[in-house]
């Protein structure tokens, strides 16, 4: 876990990096989207396609984002699983064998398939989006992209601080898992791998999970209450580090995310 990169920031001189953090944050929804969306397995090819394309073009580092794909594999595969073994027949599909008495379907296979797919390419996109937004960027971006909605009331200050905050505790649960995990270990817990057992490895990181709640949940009351004894106060007039600047090569970035995202969603339709 401390070798993983989610939740860091990997500056490079890329085009990608050089776009505006808004432009930027807008391209990633319309993909996260269509990939979540995308109704057959053409649409997440096309998926695969953009988001290899991303870590070309910006230059990312491929080994760590497989080693997160790799820890959520096992899980990914147990709700494929349960997906493959409790789909009914809906489309007439043909019966490729039976398992337990259970008939299990071709378009459950498919189905499964496509799930495992789909995680697959949401981590991966997840990847590429912490690695090349950084948390200043991103809470940035937002408060840009909400500003107008501060006419209608909406608290675009707190929610620009709600998710700063999120974001800069996505590596201290990683250190506190990390933490949790060489604990147990030490007091005896079997930590190690043994080949590719994901019901194993399921059971293993259940033990950890209760820790790593009840110690966030420690950690967001302190940081509430050092917030509250400091007067902090979500101000309407707000300053940036970030002079953003908004060029036509952000709207070409928009207009090509949008774009693929549309053809994804419309893939049953066009193929």
């Amino acid at each position: 876990m401390g070798n993983t990169l989610l939740g860091q920031y990997i500056p490079r001189e890329s085009w990608l990096h050089q776009r505006d953090p808004r432009s930027r944050l807008i391209a990633f929804l319309f993909i996260f989207f269509s990939v979540v969306f995308s109704p057959n397995l053409v649409g997440l090819c096309v998926g695969l396609i953009i988001v290899l394309s991303i870590f070309l073009l910006a230059r990312l580092p491929v080994r760590s984002t497989w080693r997160s794909i790799i820890r959520a594999l096992p899980f990914v595969i147990i709700l494929a699983l349960l997906q493959i073994i409790f789909m009914e027949n809906s489309s007439g599909s043909q019966i490729i064998f039976e398992l337990f008495g259970k008939n299990i379907y071709e378009n459950a296979l498919m189905n499964g398939f496509m799930l495992i797919f789909r995680f697959i390419l949401l981590i991966a996109l997840l990847n590429a989006i912490v690695m090349t937004l950084s948390t200043s960027q991103i809470t940035t971006a937002i408060f840009y992209l909400l500003k107008p909605f501060e006419k209608l009331g909406f608290p675009v200050n707190d929610l620009t601080m709600i998710t700063q905050i999120t974001l800069r505790y996505i590596p201290l649960v990683t250190q506190i898992a990390e933490k949790t995990v060489k604990a147990q270990a030490a007091r005896g817990g079997d930590w190690e791998r043994r080949g590719f057992n994901p019901i194993k490895q399921a059971k293993m990181v259940l033990p950890f999970i209760v820790p790593i709640i009840v110690t966030s949940l420690k950690r967001a009351e302190a940081m509430a209450i050092a917030m509250e004894s400091r007067g902090f106060n979500a101000a309407e007039k707000r300053s940036s580090f970030y002079n953003l600047s908004f060029t036509w090569q952000d709207g070409v970035l928009i207009g090509f995310s949008l774009s693929i995202s549309v053809l994804m969603l419309l893939s049953s339709a066009l193929f």
